[in-house]
């Protein structure tokens, strides 16, 4: 009995899989200290920073770019799934967004930044990392 119980335990166990999916990981690192609203221009952002990869629109998309706005999102996920036997599709998949990290900076008309926003949620927990708008007080 303990043999079948450990032999399907096996068959089980060999159809799991748990990974890390990481999406734009080097967002997260970017220092977004220098730039100051309304001094900064698109130029020198997109020279230290670079661009995000363009992959749809700004607010939906892992990262965007826009007329006004380069929208960076950080994501760090863990995926659990289980497949039985020869079974091409998972018949169960979990997911859980450990950490999500949200850098957006939008631009004026003159292509000054005009905002520079930076968002971190982990869990139901959300804090500000940084917020800074042109003409704003410090």
């Amino acid at each position: 009995m303990r043999g079948a119980l450990f032999l399907a335990f096996l068959a089980l166990a060999s159809g799991c899989t748990v990974s890390r999916v990481c999406v734009n990981p080097g967002a997260a690192a970017a220092d977004t200290a220098w730039i100051e609203p309304g001094r900064t221009t698109f130029a020198e952002v997109t020279a230290r920073l670079g661009f995000p990869p363009p992959s749809g629109r700004v607010d939906a998309a892992p990262a965007a770019i826009a007329p006004d706005a380069l929208h960076w999102r950080t994501l760090d996920t863990r995926l659990w799934e289980l497949k039985i036997g020869y079974v091409v599709y998972p018949i169960f998949r979990r997911s859980r967004t450990v950490t999500s990290e949200d850098l957006l900076i939008r631009f004026d008309k003159a292509g000054r930044v005009a905002l520079v926003s930076r968002v971190r949620q982990r869990g139901d927990a959300f804090e500000v990392l940084d917020f800074r708008r042109a003409g704003a007080a410090p």
